[in-house]
């Protein structure tokens, strides 16, 4: 039960969240069964709770001890309580919405021609920043749109046309839709793979052209920054482009949102990975930072937890560029915010391979070889830093014994897929080498650099070597 869509939608509520749900469920005004309303207590109050529930156990205390089990029934009482629950959701955040709420006010005013109220509210000033250079997208398409409403209003009424007014809707407008644009355009160059030609998009030769000259556009914060981030993956070479990217990213927090801030920094950690794998190293520390920043403004959490993919990721790529003091800080510092069901796993691991490559092979033994590593590809990378180690410590007996366990290993969890590939391949290759005699194994460091599916390919071309 603790798995179904209605469980794993429960779970991301806060607690003001989850008092104002169970007050909404409650009100007459939405005709919820009273049923839901017990529903909805009894699974929020089971959250974190150390026993699990199952539907047979909740449904006495919802319907009724008296009542037989009912599955039919309870199916369908949590189906209505997911549908309560979107509708709980999309009506909160129409009421964190005042540019939304206000639209909606001023047309409804209109239409029952209430002037004085209508007046009153046009003369107000809009909920954004006084400045425009600290609008996000949205305020762009916001004001669009009420200045639109405003434009229709006095043509439509008063059969007035302000040029003024129509102005500043286009520049609005255009801001806005050039903005979306060349965001859209960032993520998919990011994403794309070099043999996939971009697609021809006319609107974007216009800032090449106009952009940066132009006073109207040119001074924004938002366009510099997307537009730099757009001409740094056009043309990765010039690293000019991404510098000002990077900067407009890391200072921007007032001109983007959260969400934008977070695909951004996604784009730039690509192309940080994309320079690297076309063997430019400058980038590893800038792709750290990215990666750091992202976390201490929470933009990679989820439900307020790092993920464990997330934080494997950057020790990955700390280890990459021997950048041990800054894993060792990174440890200290986010092992607590792994989500609570991945922690100890996570953190062991991360831990063990820094002690790896510090040479503190059986303080990294000790973390590996506890029975905490549940998931199934997390459980084969810490084997092959434990095969590792064995090898560092000359251990060659228990080696072999541990290859042999990590190939039944992969062959018994057919999920791995084909990752299973690279791993079954390096413990065939680590085999090879502690057999063979140390002058033949410049010729297996050949056949391993053309090898195309490898886990831990330098490590073993080192070996080799």
């Amino acid at each position: 039960m603790q798995k179904g869509v209605l469980s794993e939608l429960l779970k991301t509520l806060t607690s003001a969240e989850k008092t104002a749900f169970l007050r909404f469920a409650g009100s007459p005004y939405f005709g919820a069964k009273a049923e839901m309303v017990r529903l909805a207590r009894q699974l929020l109050a089971a959250e974190g709770a150390p026993v699990r529930q199952d539907k047979t156990t909740v449904f006495p205390r919802v319907f009724g001890p008296e009542r037989a089990y009912d599955d039919a029934r309870m199916r369908k009482a949590m189906e209505q309580l997911v549908r309560l629950l979107e509708k709980f959701l999309v009506l909160q955040q129409h009421a964190t919405e005042d540019f939304d709420n206000r639209l909606r006010l001023a047309r409804l005013l209109a239409g029952r021609k209430q002037d004085k109220l209508l007046r009153r509210l046009l003369e107000a000033p809009l909920p954004f920043p006084a400045n425009e250079e600290n609008w996000l997208v949205e305020h762009f398409e916001q004001a669009a749109q009420w200045y639109q409403f405003v434009y229709d209003l006095r043509a439509t009424r008063d059969r007035e046309h302000d040029p003024a007014l129509y102005q500043r809707i286009t520049r609005y407008q255009t801001v806005a839709v050039l903005a979306r644009r060349l965001r859209a355009a960032c993520i998919f160059q990011s994403n794309r793979k070099e043999k996939d030609a971009p697609p021809a998009d006319p609107l974007l030769d216009w800032p090449g052209q106009h952009l940066m000259e132009n006073a109207t556009f040119g001074k924004l914060p938002l366009l510099q920054t997307l537009w730099a981030g757009y001409r740094a993956l056009l043309n990765p070479g010039e690293s000019i482009h991404f510098e000002h990217f990077k900067t407009g990213l890391l200072e921007g927090s007032a001109y983007f949102s959260a969400a934008d801030r977070r695909d951004l920094l996604l784009v730039a950690i690509n192309f940080c990975s994309q320079r690297y794998n076309a063997g430019d190293k400058a980038y590893l520390d800038t792709q750290l930072d990215m990666y750091e920043h992202g976390l201490r403004e929470g933009l990679w959490l989820e439900n307020g937890w790092v993920t464990g993919y997330t934080f494997t990721n950057i020790g990955t790529l700390a280890l990459i560029g021997r950048r041990y003091d800054r894993l060792e800080q990174f440890l200290r510092d986010f092992g607590e915010k792994v989500e609570p069901r991945y922690r100890e796993s996570v953190v062991a691991f991360n831990r063990a391979r820094l002690d790896h490559a510090l040479g503190r092979y059986q303080p990294a033994l000790a973390l590996l070889q506890r029975d905490i590593f549940d998931d199934v590809l997390l459980n084969l990378s810490a084997k092959t830093v434990q095969a590792k180690c064995f090898f560092e410590l000359d251990e060659y007996d228990l080696l072999d014994t541990h290859l042999e366990a990590m190939r039944k290993f992969i062959r018994r969890h057919k999920e791995v897929g084909y990752l299973g590939e690279r791993y079954l391949n390096f413990t065939q290759v680590l085999r090879r080498i502690i057999r063979l005699p140390a002058d033949q194994r410049p010729e297996l460091q050949i056949e391993i650099t053309t090898k195309a599916v490898l886990a831990e390919k330098d490590w073993l071309i080192g070996l080799a070597g």
